[in-house]
């Protein structure tokens, strides 16, 4: 009886172990599994993440290099507008110093005398105040008594350099006041300065 009780034990015992070892190695294989799927998991994130990073990276790439040629063209054109505006002044001054009252003499007897050759009309000549009394002086004795009589030199405010001239009474004027023969010179110079311009920023 007791050998029968001892073979009863063992066989529990050996079925206990064998059961152990068999669920021991299904949570192995298990835990092996899910160990792999976690991995490939991670695999796939850490690819999703350093794609995204490489996209990211590339879209800023590209909005700085716009970013940097947006600058560029900005900078180019207000160096442009500087330069233009500088040679405005400059051939302003220039404009401005060449209208000497001996100057605009000079060229007011060349416009009479031609005017007179075609018609003998009585003239009219807008300067401004500083120049009125100087060029008075000239003209008349240039051109003797004829210019008082056919001549009148009046002030015009909007005339700071240069001279206005027409016929008496009809208000039309040709106009060789500085601000004119500036925007003369302006409208030649600004294309052909913006060309030499583009031509050396191309």
């Amino acid at each position: 009886m007791e050998v029968k009780l001892e073979r009863l034990i063992e066989k529990i015992k050996e079925e206990g172990v064998t059961k152990g070892r068999k669920i021991s190695q299904e949570l192995i294989e298990k835990s092996k599994q899910e160990a792999k799927e976690i991995v490939n998991q991670a695999k796939q994130e850490a690819e999703r993440i350093v794609n995204q990073a490489k996209q990211e990276a590339t879209q800023l790439k590209k909005n700085a290099e716009m970013t940097i040629r947006q600058v560029s063209r900005d900078v180019v054109l207000a160096l442009k507008e500087q330069l233009i505006h500088l040679c405005d002044n400059i051939f302003k001054q220039e404009v401005s110093k060449i209208l000497t009252p001996d100057f605009l003499k000079e060229l007011i007897i060349k416009i009479v005398t031609n005017w007179w050759e075609r018609e003998n009309v009585p003239l009219e000549i807008l300067v401004s105040k500083e120049d009125k009394q100087k060029l008075e002086e000239l003209l008349f004795v240039q051109l003797k008594q004829k210019a008082k009589n056919e001549i009148i030199v009046r002030i015009n405010e909007n005339v700071r350099k240069g001279f206005r001239i027409g016929v008496q009474g009809e208000d039309v004027y040709y106009d060789f006041s500085e601000e004119s023969i500036w925007e003369a010179l302006k409208s030649l110079l600004s294309p052909t300065l913006l060309r030499i311009l583009e031509e050396k920023s191309g």
